[in-house]
């Protein structure tokens, strides 16, 4: 026992002297090497880029915070808009520059009311969405959103594939939908967010079928974190898919003991088999990835924290 215990002393005496070595000649500083030993989270000097994955139960909302710029994706049900409110006052936004509707089914788009009735906001962002051949059920989150919108005295904007919005310090392109479907999840606006070397793929409910567009249109690249699609619903995150964009990270926002069984057994397998380390709302509450162009720290409510 005292041979374990002097080991101990030696070893952490011999850390100290690396340390002060290497933070007095240049080597490597000492908060670098408490980062480098896992004894501490990178800490940036700004918040260049900040995404939250925000818990809204069976929903999905996410904020981008790049720079001086504010967009919200998705606002979550009506309930779900109330937390949303909470959660953009707790972290001090006080506009919202540009509002994206992923697409109309009201766990994405029933907080709308709330929000707009909250924040200044700038634009209103929706996908080309094509109401042939759709049921009057189909239809109705997609006209309670117009009907919130200009009860705001707000214009929606039609955003195509191509399309790239300047947010500051980061990048927002659009990259589906490309055509109509039948199913309204796959004219999910799939946007990719870009900060120096850091990539977010942010997929709404985008199902295989969009993600096979997005695969023959060449659009899709190697990524860092993903927002798995349809709250991790076996209908999203294909192999194919996930051959490509190969993320380390993906977030998933589903609600704790949703009917659905979401996220599914398939998915989280098929994200394990790629090396994917998986967060989840349901479990950890709301999550926010930091980005500073080169590394991505992930907190979450209940404090676990990752570097990549």
């Amino acid at each position: 026992m005292k041979i374990f215990k002097r080991i101990l002393v030696v070893s952490a005496l011999l850390i100290i002297l690396l340390m002060a070595v290497s933070d007095t000649f240049g080597f490597m500083s000492y908060d670098d090497m408490m980062v480098f030993l896992k004894l501490r989270s990178p800490a940036f000097t700004s918040a260049e880029l900040s995404v939250h994955f925000i818990d809204v139960g069976q929903g999905d909302s996410t904020l981008i915070i790049s720079g001086d710029r504010t967009v919200l994706i998705d606002t979550g049900d009506k309930e779900g808009g109330q937390k949303v409110r909470s959660y953009l006052i707790s972290q001090k936004v006080d506009h919202i520059d540009y509002l994206l509707v992923t697409h109309p089914h009201s766990d994405h788009s029933g907080g709308v009311e709330t929000v707009l009735g909250s924040f200044e906001t700038g634009t209103v962002l929706v996908p080309h969405f094509s109401e042939a051949g759709k049921t009057e059920d189909d239809l109705y989150a997609w006209r309670e959103l117009k009907k919130d919108v200009a009860e705001a005295d707000i214009t929606m904007t039609e955003v195509l594939p191509g399309m790239e919005f300047d947010l500051d310090v980061s990048e927002l392109s659009v990259l589906a939908p490309s055509c109509d479907y039948e199913e309204i999840n796959n004219y999910s606006v799939v946007t990719e967010l870009t900060h120096g070397n850091n990539t977010f793929l942010l997929t709404g409910d985008a199902e295989t079928e969009s993600e096979a567009d997005m695969l023959k249109n060449g659009v899709l690249e190697d990524i860092d974190v993903l927002k798995a699609g349809h709250h991790g619903s076996s209908t999203s995150t294909g192999s194919e898919f996930l051959e490509i964009v190969k993320p380390e990270y993906a977030v998933i926002s589903c609600g704790a003991g949703n009917s659905y069984n979401h996220p599914s057994g398939s998915v989280m397998k098929r994200l394990g088999e790629y090396g994917v380390r998986v967060f989840r709302t349901d479990l950890q509450g709301s999550i926010i990835a930091e980005s500073d162009g080169k590394t991505i720290c992930f907190t979450t409510a209940d404090k676990e924290q990752a570097e990549k």
